[in-house]
């Protein structure tokens, strides 16, 4: 496709436009702070870089070990599987509030991160240039001075260009114009509708009505979740990290835990390691649940005591550079696995260890799933869970009472990866994928000694050309180890129970006590 007029001018054969095209360009959308002064404020990036965090970023990375010509690759990647004359429409992911004007930290839509690098409000727009090459469009909040003084600056046009690589920048008060005329001239607009909340959501709807009415719309996620499924050397590096970091946090957490000890402290003890090693938040609230709760699949409240005979099992992950992990352990508080505790566990184990074996290039999930649907029926019938029923009665679909989710799910820039790949395509090397066979026996006098036992045992798994490579190992699985392991850090027993106590975290360091404007 040739270039439109306007990225010609600003665009030469194989180079970045010059500084004085790139004031033009910010002139040409940007309000000026003075008469007639060109906006200081075009440079800025809004996020980090390595001209505001070279201890993070290296030169012309977006994140540790992603380059910007990465993000590139990925577009033209994309241009490639677009329809010819086809254009795709992606917006960034809007604000939520707490309350009001009070925003929640944001979090950048998954599949606009994957193309862009950029972790602020924009629509993307991206078409084939006709080569091998992907024209990329970039649409931003106009600056608003007042709104700056309360969420700061945010991406300026000439940053978008140096930084991010866009060939052309407009401000939102363009958008539905620009994509009006774009997609009366394309072949066909790739995008999503049930992106209902996202940044500017309304405005692209309206100015694609005419498209939609002629039948030139199209889904655009399966496309990119194609292109994210196989992940890069320099993804797999963030992705071994937040495992990582998650499984080290997870290990410290058990070593705390004691008899009487608070699910709420033990959530908390979790996310203080994951954010004192680097991770920018949790992955999804974390499972902290004790006794009878750990049967809840994604329990969250965390809000008792869980005595010394009990189970907790803890499901937990963090989200570093956008990348994220996905961990599940489940072990005696007071330190010793009761006989039919161990024996529920050491079935879940069993089974977790046959998955593992089957994560190999060619097999699909669906099938490690049937496999786990197997060997755990054949597990319930062995304990008598439920006495007179054999391992073909569970297969034949009671073990959906005890089993009720699927044995795991891709992993990468969402906990639940990529969902339109599905799990029938055979597993190459590069994938990730979280594996977390389970049990859960209903608090029903029926089930005897079992009722109310819990275990899920979950790992971050990579595919490798050999097989399964696990990036969680640095939380221990084998019951032996999980026992030694529990209660190991009791020399901090007292700062633990005081935090239980008040529904705090314990810390070795002094709290900060800062005043703050909400």
């Amino acid at each position: 496709m040739p270039l439109p007029a306007g990225v010609a001018a600003l665009v030469g054969a194989g180079s970045r436009p010059a500084g004085g095209c790139l004031a033009r360009l910010g002139q040409r959308w940007l309000h000026a702070r003075s008469s007639g002064a060109p906006d200081e404020r075009a440079g800025l990036a809004g996020q980090p870089t390595h001209a505001s965090h070279p201890h993070l970023l290296g030169p012309d990375e977006l994140a540790p070990g992603l380059h910007a010509g990465e993000f590139a690759a990925r577009r033209r990647a994309l241009a490639r599987l677009l329809p010819p004359g086809g254009v795709a429409v992606l917006p960034g992911a809007a604000l939520s509030f707490v309350t009001g004007v009070i925003p929640h930290p944001y979090r950048q839509d998954a599949d606009f991160l994957y193309l862009t690098g950029i972790q602020q409000q924009a629509v993307a727009v991206l078409a084939s240039d006709g080569a091998d090459g992907c024209q990329f469009q970039l649409f931003l909040p106009p600056p608003d001075p007042e709104k700056e003084r309360w969420d700061g600056a945010w991406l300026g046009a000439a940053a978008a260009v140096q930084v991010f690589r866009a060939d052309e920048v407009h401000g939102v008060q363009e958008l539905p114009a620009r994509v009006q005329q774009l997609a009366a001239g394309a072949s066909s607009v790739l995008f999503d509708f049930d992106r209902v909340g996202a940044f500017q959501y309304a405005a692209l709807r309206q100015a694609l009505h005419e498209a939609i009415g002629r039948g030139k719309t199209m889904p655009l996620r399966p496309h990119l979740h194609r292109l994210r499924w196989v992940k890069s050397p320099g993804e797999l590096a963030l992705m071994r990290s937040s495992a990582a970091i998650a499984a080290q946090s997870m290990a410290r957490v058990m070593a705390l835990s004691h008899a009487g000890v608070g699910e709420g402290a033990l959530a908390t003890e979790f996310e203080y390691g994951v954010r004192r090693a680097g991770a920018a938040r949790l992955a999804y609230p974390t499972v902290a649940g004790g006794g009878a709760d750990a049967c809840t699949i994604h329990y969250s409240r965390n809000d008792k005591q869980v005595p010394g005979c009990d189970l907790l099992l803890m499901d937990a992950g963090c989200e570093l550079h956008g990348y994220v992990s996905d961990v599940t352990r489940t072990w005696p508080v007071g330190g010793r696995y009761s006989d039919h505790q161990r024996a529920l566990y050491d079935t879940v184990r069993r089974v977790r260890s046959r998955c593992l074996e089957a994560i190999v290039p060619g097999n699909t999930l669906a099938k490690v799933h049937q496999l786990s649907v197997r060997l755990l029926s054949e597990g319930l019938a062995d304990l008598g869970v439920l006495p007179g029923s054999a391992a073909a009665d569970f297969q034949a679909g009671l073990y959906r009472d005890f089993y009720c989710h699927s044995v795991g799910h891709y992993l990468g820039l969402d906990v639940h990866d990529t969902s339109t790949v599905g799990p029938h395509r055979a597993l190459e090397p590069g994938v990730v994928l979280a594996v977390e066979p389970g049990l859960y026996v209903p608090r029903h006098p029926q089930f005897g000694r079992w009722a109310g036992l819990g275990v899920r045992i979950e790992d971050d798994v990579l595919v490798t050309p050999a097989g399964a490579e696990v990036l969680s190992c640095d939380v221990p699985v084998d019951p032996d180890e999980v026992e030694a392991l529990v209660g190991a850090g009791l020399g901090a027993e007292a700062r633990l129970a005081a935090a239980s106590a008040h529904g705090g975290a314990a810390s070795d360091a002094e709290p900060a006590v800062a005043v703050s404007a909400a």
